[in-house]
């Protein structure tokens, strides 16, 4: 197949859809659609990183990404680095800045500018924008695909077709997996239900609203069997109805608790050394009169504090003295493994990304092709992969559609 005799079906204007679309046009010369449920495509793209938009992260580290499948993902992620996103990114006129602890954003740290370049280089590539219409059904036939939408009569006919449709995570912003669920019944490919990740979490823990508002860095781990079987560490959020935040939503996708059965996870206060520090202040200051508060203020907020010394049924100004190194000890060990129980996440609506989708055993990953359906490519979020907080997410999306896209650019 040659020039204007491909045609591609890219359904999905989100980071993976843009990137399969800007690949193949910069490439060659295919007949390109690029389909959105949304008025304008990159949507959901506007809204990531608190409308910042984290495109990647320096530190990327692919065993940081989760998937139902055993299956290195480290190979899909060495064809496009961070450093080379980033050129790619600058190439299309979005410069980008690192900060201390590698989290990258465009310089303009504007989420909707990111959109909006993009938006520009697809037109200008000549990539037929369909905007605010919805897939309705994709029919297989011999060499080509026949796909409905909502917005005309006439069947729009592609020989190579990329689902980047994205999972069920913000469907305020038009999210849906009906037609994910239908197509790969249909064409027999296997995906993984979705779940909600990058969610917040709820906690059947009512005195810890005594905490809402306060934000700090925190250690997490979820148990399984009374064992560790997660830990997470990073930025919490408390409020009213549990935690938010990096640090509690980077474990969120394995969180599958209710009211009758719930997930049991540890709050460790005292992350890294501070443990260490706090004892080391209480061996010199054991027999001083200074209050025993003054340890636990030079680390902890007086929020959290003073919730731990009334649940030691200790005042604000109970000396050092008083504390004996067995209680102390405990006290410790309280703020280093504070029990807690999770009835579940704030679900769809509130997530960032989806736990689940097709499986990575269904694609070739040096292509991103179906194995069974030879033209069918899926790229992004749709797949069963998720990673953590830091622009892992749109790293994987911007490069799975980046690789589709080369893969049919080739053909």
């Amino acid at each position: 197949m040659q020039g204007k005799q491909v045609k591609v079906a890219i359904l999905g204007g989100g980071p993976a859809g843009i990137a399969a679309a800007l690949q193949i046009s910069h490439t060659c010369g295919y007949d390109v659609s690029l389909i959105d449920a949304n008025p304008q495509i990159g949507r959901k793209l506007q809204v990531t990183g608190s409308g910042r938009c984290n495109l990647t992260n320096l530190n990327l580290d692919a065993s940081r990404y989760a998937s139902s499948e055993n299956i290195s993902i480290e190979n899909i992620l060495k064809s496009c680095p961070p450093a080379a996103l980033r050129a790619r990114l600058a190439d299309f006129g979005i410069p980008t800045v690192a900060t201390e602890d590698g989290w990258v954003y465009p310089l303009s740290y504007s989420a909707a500018n990111v959109a909006e370049i993009l938006r520009g280089q697809l037109l200008s590539a000549g990539v037929n924008l369909i905007e605010g219409t919805k897939v309705l059904s994709i029919n297989p036939y011999s060499g080509h695909f026949e796909i409905k939408l909502d917005t005309q009569q006439d069947l729009l006919t592609s020989n190579q077709l990329v689902v980047a449709t994205g999972s069920k995570a913000f469907p305020q912003l038009r999210a849906d997996d009906s037609l994910l669920m239908k197509t790969t019944h249909l064409l027999g490919i296997n995906c993984e239900p979705f779940r909600p990740a990058l969610a917040p979490v709820l906690l059947k823990n009512p005195e810890l609203r005594a905490l809402s508002g306060i934000r700090l860095d925190l250690e997490l781990t979820l148990l399984k069997d009374k064992k560790p079987f997660f830990t997470s560490t990073g930025n919490v959020i408390f409020t009213d109805f549990g935690m938010n935040g990096p640090g509690c939503m980077n474990l969120s996708h394995l969180i599958e608790g209710n009211e009758k059965n719930p997930d049991l996870l540890e709050i460790n206060f005292l992350p890294g050394s501070i443990a260490n520090t706090i004892e080391a202040g209480y061996q010199s200051q054991k027999n001083d009169l200074v209050p025993y508060r003054n340890l636990y203020l030079m680390y902890l907020p007086a929020k959290v504090t003073d919730f731990f010394m009334k649940q030691w049924g200790l005042s604000d100004d109970t000396p050092c003295t008083s504390i004996d190194h067995k209680t102390f000890r405990s006290h410790l060990k309280t703020l280093s493994a504070y029990p807690v129980k999770s009835i579940g996440t704030k679900g769809f609506k509130d997530a960032q990304a989806c736990f689940g989708g097709v499986k990575l055993s269904e694609i070739n990953p040096d292509t991103m092709e179906s194995k069974k359906i030879p033209g069918v490519y899926f790229a992004g979020e749709i797949l069963d992969v998720v990673g953590p907080c830091g622009g892992y997410n749109l790293h994987w999306a911007f490069a799975t559609g980046f690789i589709a896209g080369q893969a049919i650019a080739q053909i």
